[in-house]
């Protein structure tokens, strides 16, 4: 009878543990970028027709990545980030193949790689670099 005693002990201190850690953890600020997103505007331009660029945001591996097709072929690209509230930071460049993309192409990832805020309301994103330039997504799938 007396292992019961321990073993509810246990229990519920391990119960205690659990919920401290929870409420002691810090805000997850990169959730409100997680998942893939659909470029719509380039610094408040819409994008040609023809253009299909995503972006995919992993919290959990602190990992960008994405496809940019301008009218040619898909073009894969993935990089590291880091954020905070309302901030984002590309950890150095994306990596993407040597293909020029076209003006639009190189200005979506020149305001990317130099991506400063963001802002997540309605299933809408803008990123903003440090310049003032903004890309707008919507929430894709």
């Amino acid at each position: 009878m007396n292992i019961f005693k321990y073993i509810k002990k246990v229990i519920v201190f391990a119960l205690v543990v659990f919920s401290l850690s929870l409420a002691l953890q810090s805000p997850s600020y990169a959730a409100a970028l997680e998942g893939k997103w659909k470029l719509t505007s380039l610094n408040n331009s819409p994008v040609p027709e023809q253009f299909n660029i995503t972006v995919a945001f992993d919290p959990n591996e602190s990992r960008i990545t994405g496809n940019a097709n301008t009218g040619f072929a898909p073009v894969p690209y993935f990089g590291s980030y880091k954020s905070t509230e309302n901030t984002v930071e590309l950890l150095g460049p994306v990596i993407k193949p040597l293909i020029y993309l076209g003006e639009e192409g190189e200005k979506y990832f020149s305001t990317l790689n130099s991506a400063e805020s963001y802002d997540v309301k309605d299933q809408k994103l803008t990123i903003t670099d440090y310049s003032g330039k903004k890309l707008s997504f919507v929430k894709a799938e």
